[in-house]
């Protein structure tokens, strides 16, 4: 049993939906926490993740958070629950006493890549998990990989929202991100490109501006993990009433 801790922003609830839609399609459906901004703020807490671990959590994985988290993530915490840091904070010499840190902005980290947000770090995470597996034979004719360029839309999005450098990654994880979205393919997007009226193909303005300020709308005003779960189901159904929802809650925020 899988949980993802996410952040209550843009880059949050896109990364914590890529890896519940990557786990998903691996038949395992690992449950979202998105922290409440005013009542417990920014990262894992030590009620949070006692709570994760009561409810059976075998593994918890933080995303754009957690790597300057050493008290609630500390082993007397988890009881012996794995932990794994996916971030893209400038991280201290010190890291957390977890499985594995994956942050371009650690100190020892050679890639050049410090300028990913979350979302992004996640993907390359996503596509090297992939190659894993099919190096360990997991995926077959019965058996498929997941369709990662079909996410690129959510990596897209929380490219712009989090205002990283557009330059060499970022900007291809933008440019095919857009031409994933132009497709409709995810509900949640879908649902809310639709409530909030927008009837051209997207842009990076309608990303920043309009996509991403709804989806921050329930962080801040509403529930925080509408967002998150948003980007992450496709019940049609369900998707046009959090949509809606938080189409509305932007409107109060205004």
């Amino acid at each position: 049993r899988v949980a993802v801790f996410g952040d209550y922003d843009v880059d949050g609830a896109c990364s914590s939906a890529l890896m519940r839609r990557f786990f998903l399609a691996h038949d395992l459906d690992a449950a979202i926490y998105i922290p409440d901004r005013m009542f417990e703020g920014y990262g894992p807490n030590i009620p949070a993740i006692k709570g994760l671990v009561e409810k059976g959590a075998q593994l918890i994985v933080t995303v754009d958070c957690g790597t300057t988290s050493f008290e609630a993530l500390a082993p007397e915490h988890r009881s012996g629950v794995d932990v794994l840091v996916v971030d893209h904070h400038q991280a201290d010499e010190r890291l957390p006493d977890v499985a594995a840190v994956v942050n371009p902005n650690r100190q020892d980290d050679l890639s050049g890549l410090g300028h990913l947000c979350a979302a992004g770090v996640v993907f390359m995470v996503l596509v090297a998990t992939t190659r894993e597996l099919r190096t360990r034979g997991h995926y077959s004719d019965a058996v498929a990989p997941p369709d990662l360029i079909s996410m690129l839309d959510l990596v897209a999005l929380a490219t712009v929202c989090d205002v990283v450098p557009i330059k060499t990654l970022n900007r291809a994880y933008v440019t095919r991100g857009l031409e994933v979205m132009r497709q409709r393919r995810n509900v949640g997007l879908r649902a809310l490109i639709d409530a909030a009226g927008i009837n051209q193909p997207p842009t990076p303005y309608v990303l920043g501006f309009v996509l991403g300020p709804r989806i921050n709308a329930g962080g801040r005003i509403g529930d925080a993990a509408l967002g998150a779960r948003l980007l992450s189901l496709d019940d049609e159904t369900e998707a046009a009433r959090i949509a809606v929802q938080l189409d509305k809650l932007n409107r109060e925020r205004k």
